[in-house]
């Protein structure tokens, strides 16, 4: 028993939401769906002998044209709204043309313009046999007049109906400096698709990852326009994504119609522009913002000898100060991003006899030594080629970066340069001079130097004596030939 019953209980449950859920989604699928009754007449022509040529209004206030023709008139008549997608009566081209036609002239308050809509409705939908003149006759003496719109609008109808329309957006990012976005709208007829002229529609645009001019990242944009954005990230490569929505475009095959109950017109709504498109972007690039290498740098030497080899060892690091990379710079490849390749030049300047005193810059007219370049990608430590001190002197070390080593598509243009001071202390080489030997030797055989010789000699050369004489005083005839030459 229990189980009977709240099996029954069970099934009416079910049953009673599955009748809630289906009256749910025939509101959420049919918003516009109610029983409803033609009221009558809008604006428009009546014959002298009754017949109506103008708009239909239904009791909800709303009004369009007749779709039927021949069949009686929708007043007094039950109605429901339908969606004419729904409903298939029409070919795309058909349907590009009513949708058109609804949405431009079915609301009108306008007597020739009411009668001419509903004459082009026809001429698009069908006349059933009438003929467009004898339908422009109800006018009276406007009929030539209502005629002739009714034609031009069944031409307008023609070129600028539409079946759908799309939306695309495009973000591209710059090596330097600002990106751009940009939102593009196709329309779909018949015959083709058909880019919009730049300014017709405004898109909602958010962005994400980069801002606009005034630093908001909402804005309403022209289409087909180009808007400069600057990204926000501070990482080497950097993401930006846009999202842009349109709304109620005039564009697309939607049509309301209201649909009767037995055998009288369906009337052709006046609906307003509805149609919408969005679409999402995004980009990744390296990071536009420049980056400041610094360098500081140390002699791989302090004291050398001549003939002795130095390099500069050198530590490379950015700058992190506003509106700069705090991180070193990368560019694209095919690969992925790699890191900006920098050149480091360094100078080696000397000899100089003084001292080297620090200043901002090198002294005009300095000597250089070897000029050497190290190519760096990053931070960390380098060390430079060698260089050879050929004298002695003082020797120093100078750097400096310039975008212009680097080719511009590698990443050129966000190198900052910089230049190193000269005379840094760490920087300095000192080359001193061999001592030289001494002139005094010992004889190998014994404790007596030979200098008093030498010395006796040089005397010898004072006074006038000849040469061949000194060479030989060591010599004991010499010695007497010497004294002989000084007797008077």
């Amino acid at each position: 028993m229990t189980h009977r019953i709240s099996t029954f209980v069970t099934a009416f449950a079910l049953a009673g939401l599955a009748v809630f859920l289906g009256m749910l989604q025939a509101l959420v699928i049919a918003p516009d769906a109610r029983a409803l009754t033609g009221a009558g007449h809008g604006p428009g022509y009546l014959s002298s002998d009754g017949w109506w040529l103008g708009t239909y209004r239904m009791d909800d206030g709303r009004q369009g044209f007749c779709l039927n023709a021949g069949k009686p008139s929708p007043t007094g008549h039950g109605l429901d709204y339908a969606e004419a997608a729904e409903l298939g009566w029409y070919t795309p081209q058909q349907a590009a043309s009513l949708a058109y036609i609804s949405r431009s002239w079915a609301g009108t308050d306008d007597q020739l313009t009411a009668a001419a809509g509903q004459i082009a409705t026809w001429l698009v939908a069908g006349l059933n046999g009438h003929t467009p003149e004898d339908v422009a006759a109800r006018a009276g003496a406007d009929a030539p007049h209502v005629l002739a719109r009714a034609h031009e609008m069944v031409d307008e109808a023609a070129r600028h109906g539409s079946n759908a329309v799309r939306a695309a957006t495009v973000v591209e990012l710059a090596e330097t400096g600002p990106g751009r976005v940009r939102v593009e709208l196709t329309v779909v007829r018949p015959a083709g698709s058909e880019l919009v002229a730049p300014g017709s529609h405004l898109a909602r645009v958010t962005l994400g990852g980069a801002s606009f001019d005034d630093g908001s990242t909402t804005a309403e944009l022209p289409n087909g326009t180009d808007v400069e954005i600057t990204p926000t990230g501070t990482d080497t490569s950097i993401t930006v994504t846009a999202h842009a929505e349109f709304s109620a475009l005039p564009y697309g095959d939607r049509m309301l119609v209201a649909v009767p109950h037995d055998d009288a017109q369906a009337v052709l709504i006046a609906v307003p522009a509805t149609a919408e498109a969005d679409a999402e972007a995004s980009a990744t690039g390296p990071s536009p913002l420049p980056f400041q290498p610094l360098v500081a740098t140390v002699t791989s030497t302090a004291v050398a000898a001549p003939g002795a080899t130095v390099h500069d060892r050198l530590t490379v690091t950015v700058d992190t100060g506003d509106g700069l990379l705090p991180s070193w710079g990368v560019r694209a490849t095919d690969d992925g991003f790699e890191p900006v390749e920098a050149i480091v030049e360094s100078t080696l300047h000397g000899p100089f006899s003084d001292p080297i005193v620090e200043s901002d810059a090198v002294p005009e007219g300095s000597p250089v030594v070897c000029v050497v370049e190290t190519a760096v990608t990053g931070t960390g430590e380098y060390e430079t080629p060698e260089c050879t001190l050929s004298a002695a002197g003082h020797y120093v070390w100078t750097e400096r970066i310039d975008p212009a080593a680097v080719e511009p598509d590698a990443g050129a243009e966000r190198i900052r340069p910089w230049q190193s001071a000269f005379g840094i202390a760490s920087e300095i080489t000192l080359v001193s001079a061999p001592a030289e030997t001494p002139r005094t030797q010992l004889a190998a055989t014994g404790d007596r130097a030979e200098t008093g010789s030498v010395a006796f000699a040089a005397t010898l050369v004072g006074l006038g004596i000849a040469s061949t004489l000194i060479a030989g005083c060591a010599r004991r005839g010499a010695h007497r030939s010497v004294r002989r030459s000084l007797r008077p």
